[in-house]
């Protein structure tokens, strides 16, 4: 078991949709501001990363479980631990919890070191890790298996100057907009996701082009942008 680090937030109107609640990318931008609160409270931060070691950290998967969604207003607690890591990935679960510590949704994601020059993963040095104490393992994670989309219906969105962030390539957080802008107002404001899955396969820069491509089943919505750079699936429920 890894180090655990807590903080409570309170949602802001920013971070909130139609529905009064907060937003799924908020969610995973939160998620890595609190991550990277508890590196640099552990000595880790995202300067000591690049200057010791020229390295970034990186996502390649989201899995998300929820419960119900954070409100706007509401105060919430968010904890997260760095559970293990292999000689390749780093895995790192987070958990959003109400008032009264009930879990309102959890995160499990997995992380890469990135050299920011050549964008190539590199190995886990257990120096970098050590403080977490996180536990080292020899097998790496299965992932989801993403369904197939067929023929899917498409839409078109263009990369601009506030998609990119630090690390010079699309914020993860605007890929989840991109795969569900499709499905339309009327949808999205009747339906809530119960369960997320998102792999990165390849970055997306500045000056590209976005091909969104969904199949949408009463339950279900598989995604894929740009023919697989990234992939997505939402199970749904109806709002009653």
């Amino acid at each position: 078991m890894g180090k655990i680090y807590s903080t409570k937030y309170r949602v802001p109107f920013y971070h909130s949709d139609a529905k009064r609640e907060m937003t799924i990318p908020a969610i995973l931008n939160v998620a890595l501001q609190i991550s990277g609160e508890q590196s640099t409270e552990l000595g880790r931060s995202e300067d000591w990363l690049r200057d010791n070691y020229h390295l970034a950290w990186i996502v390649t998967e989201y899995e998300i479980t929820l419960n119900r969604l954070p409100k706007f207003l509401e105060y919430i607690f968010i904890e997260t631990e760095a559970v293990s890591y292999n000689k390749f990935f780093c895995y790192r679960d987070f958990r959003f919890l109400d008032e009264d510590k009930n879990l309102l949704l959890k995160i499990h994601s997995t992380w890469v070191l990135m050299d920011p020059d050549t964008r190539k993963a590199n190995r886990v040095d257990d120096e970098i890790v050590a403080p977490y104490e996180s536990e080292k393992v020899s097998k790496l994670e299965r992932g989801h298996k993403f369904a197939k989309l067929g023929q899917p219906e498409k839409r078109s969105y263009s990369v601009r100057y506030s998609d990119i962030d630090m690390n010079q390539h699309v914020n993860n957080s605007r890929y989840y907009d991109w795969a569900v802008d499709p499905l339309g107002f009327d949808f999205l404001s009747q339906h809530q996701p119960k369960q997320i899955y998102i792999k990165y396969n390849h970055e997306v820069r500045a000056g590209e082009e976005i091909s969104s491509a969904y199949l949408l089943t009463e339950k279900k919505s598989c995604h894929a942008i740009n023919d697989g750079d990234a992939q997505i699936e939402i199970e749904w429920e109806k709002i009653i």
